[in-house]
């Protein structure tokens, strides 16, 4: 089943009413969960996430169906989910690592500036969580968190990369929708954008070069799962 085009104004407005409905949730569901129960304050996080993502990897897989794919084989095809092939494991692996030392090189500039000039060091977690890193017994919450991280991961990915990336026509629709995602980020704040520069441009790119949207979950998987682990186990703050 071929595949239908996307116009850029379309893309652009997938990103824009996610990029609301984001909102309308850390200023809806995160209060009133706040409000209401008394928990590990990651716990409001996981839950207003099972709210975002799993809706997103649902709307995704409604999309393609519409486009007349039946079957888990029709579907995956038509989101470039594919086996690894030599290049694509080269692109998947320089990528993570490219993501890694970049946004190293933001976070050791911002301690430089903090060190020399005063300025504010950059936060590793959005506004809306205060991190209280797990103890005894919380560890265990890590299993609420891991659907939530897999639909987090897989459904973003199979929306920006596999849905609507693929459907972009341009050779450099991959700048538009680095640029998109970027918004996307913008309810977690000025200062995980930042943080997040790297990856929203590195990763795109590899889907542009490898077309497959595997390469695109592992690189955002394995830089992002391991990090919130250690935050919230106390690690690193």
């Amino acid at each position: 089943m071929p595949k239908k085009r996307m116009t850029p104004i379309k893309a652009t407005l997938i990103f824009i009413i996610c990029t609301a409905y984001f909102f309308l949730l850390l200023f809806t569901l995160l209060p009133f969960l706040k409000s209401n129960f008394s928990m590990n304050s990651a716990v409001y996080w996981f839950i207003t996430g099972y709210f975002l993502f799993i809706p997103l990897f649902v709307f995704d897989i409604i999309m393609v169906k519409n486009e007349g794919n039946r079957g888990i084989k029709q579907i995956t095809r038509a989101l470039n989910i594919k086996p690894f092939t030599k290049r694509d494991w080269a692109y998947a692996v320089v990528g993570l690592l490219l993501v890694i030392v970049c946004t190293g090189v933001i976070f050791g500039s911002s301690f430089l500036l903090h060190k020399c000039f005063g300025m504010r060091l950059l936060t590793t977690t959005p506004w809306f969580i205060e991190v209280q890193p797990f103890q005894g017994i919380e560890k265990l919450l890590l299993l609420i968190w891991l659907p939530m991280f897999f639909f987090n991961i897989v459904g973003e990915e199979i929306l920006w990369r596999g849905y609507i990336q693929n459907r972009l026509e341009n050779k450099y629709s991959w700048l538009l929708c680095a640029f998109l995602w970027l918004l996307f980020h913008l309810p977690f704040g000025i200062d995980l954008m930042i943080m997040a520069i790297p990856a929203i441009i590195i990763i795109p790119y590899t889907f542009y070069r490898t077309h497959n949207t595997l390469v695109a979950i592992f690189i955002h998987g394995i830089y992002n799962g391991p990090i919130f682990v250690a935050i919230a186990l106390g690690l690193i703050k």
